[in-house]
């Protein structure tokens, strides 16, 4: 285990919390941690964002050093006059993000390195040894020789930028630098989680510990009798809920959040547990519909990782903690940091003054641009989610947004109706989003030019896919659905009739979605998303604008819109079917909005007030323990399995190729001591997610055609011309055919290992002029070329 890896990004980390503080104390003044928990992404979206634009000129340490010392600069003259941030919420954040990274660590230390199995760390770990060695952003493709990358690399920009900071090569970065995209998201959701409930219910009272241990001994033996799974995984969530409902409510609702980003899972695992057992559960879950084949129930021993995120017919529902122990250091994961960034610029916004109409201003068209921007460049997915958390925080936190206006165009929009005043509202909030979303567009300049317009033309937008079953969305969505409807009814319910006719309304709404199919013009139009999530969205949207919900309302409404919207348009692409990669990208953006309100709305359900009844609050409390138990099930086994299955502890990213084929890996190691990005050829990976491509997506080093990937981000013909030209330059008996390949590559290096002599029946040799042996074991050879002494034609 590399301990000091660990200890130098720990630090790199503390450091840039201290050189955030000041940026975030000035967005969030009025928080209890001053806005420490968005100080680490706050710092390095600063350091980034200029790296993208000094890059497109040069790119390397001293580039990012400098840029760096320039935050750095900005940052002490922003904090001459002192940061008053309470001790108390500070060591809460540093303890948080601690915990989060460390957690991390030991997940990816027992984990087997960077392979192409099951995720795209091939990937993504291309991409970053890619930056690592250029000397210009974009980076050039490494697995499309001699052009620019065209993909979204933001995010794995952020990465190198760390590892140049932090003095770690790609091998040694990959793993701190997941580890601390996952610390920032849990840190953040803790934060602004802890914030928004300590401005709402700061007249409620912490649960008494003995109704807390009492709530949590009756759950955890309630589950252990129905689920029949071992104890020990539901004794520690059910302690940890027990320890924190009794605490404040500002830290219980940001633990709450943590754990629902950090650790939670859907509600498949536990279902399908419980349809094991019982036979009504089991005929419940068949009649609501799952994936195809996936099974209705299993047993604990039958538990599989993979089944809970992959039960939404046309997609991919990932959550967090399945992306996390994957270990893909890929986009959704990465951009969540600056998604919660922009939600913090939300939650200021809501928090200041419609008096102070220039800080509203500078945070709508100032703030929200550049998070709009970085999160373009690392999750491109993520961008119209930024613009929509401006358009909301415009339209239902309290201050007008005519007064956003001048003083004589404002009073044009006066009306008397209320109705008018609302889609004003709207309209207003509308227009600061395409705002927010052009001003993006300009702060990006350089990706928009470089990378999106480049690969716009392999997507398009189309409408009415098939529809999500009822039993997938509920069993997807339903942690958040249950929090949030008890959470909305308990701001206006009266009495205990009011609950019975909420209740009786969903069992409508859910009753009605499993019976009601409509086919307009031949197309089957769901309505699973509109009965179920529709309601949460306008109860939410109207007791936010009547007040009885804070900033959380705002969050709500907009993972559910997310949820409603892509039950009937979607962003058809090369690179999978339907919606599938639709889904896989917004229920990750959904996850992650909703995980902040999840965490308000279940430390206010345990709530004790004065005008509470005690058996409401008891009731209340029990719902929250069993939803926090119920999603930590899963978590159980999957850390379990994890780490079980670890043979040794380390960071190091070629541990699978040095452990599982030690040639290869003496070959990659070779390689990757080369400087530049020379190109290389090497059998093309036609079957992504297998062993092909493996110099290249290691090492970083461009080859000519990698996996099938570039044919979707460049152009699919000109791939398989590529592919064509590579089984010139293995199978060719005439030297100067292969000599005219090489030379329109450009190539410095041919591989020549197991994956390519079995597709080839390989011809090159060091008999021929300018073909030597630069590396050679049992298995690899490794060819250098010398242009100047090819044959001529």
């Amino acid at each position: 285990m590399e301990y000091g890896v660990v200890l130098k990004w720990w630090l790199l980390y503390q450091a840039l919390l201290v050189v955030g503080l000041p940026f975030a104390a000035r967005l969030l003044p009025d928080a209890p941690d001053r806005g420490a928990s968005l100080a680490v992404p706050t710092a390095v979206v600063l350091v980034t964002v200029p790296t993208l634009w000094v890059g497109q000129l040069a790119f390397g340490l001293w580039v990012v050093v400098g840029v760096a010392a320039a935050v750095v600069a900005a940052s002490a003259w922003l904090a001459r006059g002192g940061i008053d941030v309470p001790r108390r919420p500070l060591a809460e954040v540093a303890a948080v993000f601690t915990a989060a990274f460390l957690f991390l660590i030991v997940i990816r230390a027992a984990a087997d390195g960077v392979h192409p199995h099951g995720g795209e760390k091939f990937l993504d770990f291309g991409l970053l040894q890619s930056l690592l060695r250029a000397e210009q952003l974009p980076p050039q493709d490494f697995w499309f020789a001699g052009e620019r990358v065209v993909y979204y690399y933001g995010g794995h920009l952020m990465a190198s930028i760390l590892a140049l900071l932090s003095g770690t090569s790609g091998r040694f970065a990959y793993d701190p630098a997941l580890a601390g995209f996952y610390a920032m998201a849990v840190t953040a959701v803790y934060g602004l989680a802890s914030t928004i409930t300590a401005s709402r219910f700061a007249e409620a009272d912490p649960v008494e510990g003995s109704t807390a241990l009492g709530v949590a001994a009756v759950v955890f033996v309630v589950l252990l009798v129905t689920l029949g799974v071992p104890w020990y995984y539901l004794a520690v969530p059910a302690a940890f809920a027990a320890a924190v409902f009794a605490g404040s409510t500002r830290v219980r609702a940001g633990m709450l959040a943590a754990i629902v980003y950090g650790f939670a899972s859907n509600l498949v695992t536990p279902v399908r547990l419980l349809a094991g057992t019982y036979d009504v559960v089991r005929e419940a879950v068949v009649a609501a519909g799952v994936k195809s084949n996936r099974a209705p129930t299993i047993t604990p021993a039958e538990f599989d990782m993979w089944h809970a995120s992959r039960v939404v017919e046309t997609g991919i529902n990932e959550f967090p903690l399945f992306a996390y122990l994957n270990g893909d250091l890929h986009a959704h994961m990465m951009s969540v940091a600056v998604l919660f960034l922009a939600v913090g610029i939300g939650l200021a916004y809501a928090r200041t003054p419609e008096s102070a109409r220039r800080r509203r201003l500078a945070l709508l068209f100032g703030a929200f641009p550049v998070a709009a921007a970085t999160i373009l460049t690392v999750n491109t997915w993520s961008f119209p989610a930024v613009a929509g958390v401006a358009m909301l925080s415009v339209a239902l936190v309290d201050a007008d947004p005519r007064t956003l206006l001048p003083g004589s165009l404002a009073r044009r929009f006066e009306q008397s109706s209320a109705a008018v005043r609302e889609l004003q509202r709207v309209l207003l909030g509308v227009a600061v989003a395409v705002a927010v979303a052009v001003l993006g567009l300009v702060v990006a300049a350089p990706f928009v030019q470089s990378v999106l317009l480049a690969g716009a033309s392999n997507q398009h937008p189309a409408a009415f896919p098939v529809p999500t079953k009822l039993g997938a969305f509920l069993l997807v969505h339903g942690l958040f659905l249950v929090a949030f409807g008890a959470y909305l009814v308990s701001r206006v319910a009266r009495d205990g009739s009011d609950w019975a006719a909420a209740a009786l309304a969903a069992v409508a709404a859910v009753l009605l979605a499993a019976t009601f199919d409509p086919v307009i013009a031949g197309v089957r139009v769901g309505v699973v998303g509109v009965l179920l999530a529709g309601p949460i969205l306008a109860g939410a949207w109207l007791l936010r604008r009547r007040d009885a919900v804070g900033f959380e309302g705002v969050l709500v409404v907009a993972g559910a819109g997310l949820v409603v919207i892509i039950e009937y348009v979607y962003v058809a692409d090369a690179a999978s079917y339907e919606r599938y990669n639709t889904i896989f990208k917004v229920y990750a953006q959904v996850w992650a909005l909703w995980s902040v309100p999840a965490g308000v709305a279940l430390a206010a359900l345990a709530a004790r007030k004065p005008d509470v009844s005690r058996l409401r609050s008891v009731g209340g409390t029990a719902l929250a323990v069993l939803l926090v138990v119920s999603a930590s099930i899963y978590g159980g086994f999957a850390v379990a399995s994890h780490v079980d299955s670890a043979d040794d502890a380390t960071l190091d990213a070629f541990e699978h190729v040095n452990d599982e084929r030690p040639d290869e890996g003496a070959a990659v190691e070779w390689l990757n001591d080369k400087s530049g990005q020379p190109h290389i050829v090497s059998a093309p990976g036609t079957t992504p997610y297998t062993w092909q491509n493996p110099a290249s997506s290691l090492t970083g080093i461009p080859t000519v055609a990698g996996w099938a990937h570039a044919g979707n981000y460049h152009s699919d013909s000109a791939y398989r011309t590529r592919v064509s030209d590579v089984g010139v330059v293995y199978e060719t008996s005439e030297a100067v055919s292969r000599a005219i390949i090489l030379r329109k590559h450009d190539v410095q290096y041919v591989w020549v290992g197991p994956v390519e002599r079995e597709r080839y029946d390989v011809r090159v040799t060091d008999e021929e002029p300018g073909i030597s042996v630069a590396f050679t074991n049992e298995n690899v050879t490794v060819y250098e070329v010398t242009h100047s002494e090819l044959v001529e034609q």
